[in-house]
């Protein structure tokens, strides 16, 4: 599968089921469901949480992996929801 960046992406939702990294190379979670501006990312195994992360956050979509132009941090502090 070749590399697309956020604004090559044509059908979303080939992204449903794919893991999520982040910019400094941590594993975010995995992509839900997808919303007209957002990603629904599921993070955990045991009690699982949330993330909505802006689909203008992805940095590309290269063989199966959602990369994100934030580090992990910030994706914890600022796009997590119950």
């Amino acid at each position: 599968m070749e590399s697309n960046t956020n604004e090559k992406i044509a059908e979303w939702q080939q992204l449903v089921n794919k893991p999520v990294y982040s910019a400094d190379g941590r594993e975010v979670g995995i992509v839900r469901t997808i919303q007209p501006e957002n990603l629904v990312v599921q993070y955990g195994s045991a009690s699982p949480g949330n993330y909505l992360i802006p689909k203008s956050t992805i940095n590309k979509f290269d063989r199966g992996i959602v990369y994100l132009n934030k580090d992990a941090k910030f994706v914890d502090d600022n796009y997590k929801f119950d």
